[in-house]
């Protein structure tokens, strides 16, 4: 889960999504406590949530193939613990 704050300056937006969230893909708080457990972390600035954007896109991804073959060993793991 990631906790954003969005700023919506059009009515169509809000309703975009009012319907995410009537499709339960998203929940919106109308207004936050920021002291809650809800929003771990301390909030990031401006230019530190862009530098964490640029840190992300310069890393290395990963390829379909691999993350599929990861997720089989992973979920090969969780079964046998289930057991």
């Amino acid at each position: 889960m990631q906790t954003i704050i969005v700023e919506i300056i059009n009515s169509n937006a809000l309703k975009v999504l009012q319907d995410l969230q009537q499709k339960q893909f998203i929940n919106i708080i109308d207004k936050p406590h920021f002291n809650s457990l809800v929003f771990p972390g301390k909030p990031l600035t401006k230019q530190e949530f862009k530098e964490l954007i640029a840190s992300r896109e310069n890393k290395p991804g990963i390829s379909l193939t691999k993350a599929k073959a990861k997720w089989e060993k992973k979920k090969k793991q969780l079964l046998k613990l289930a057991k």
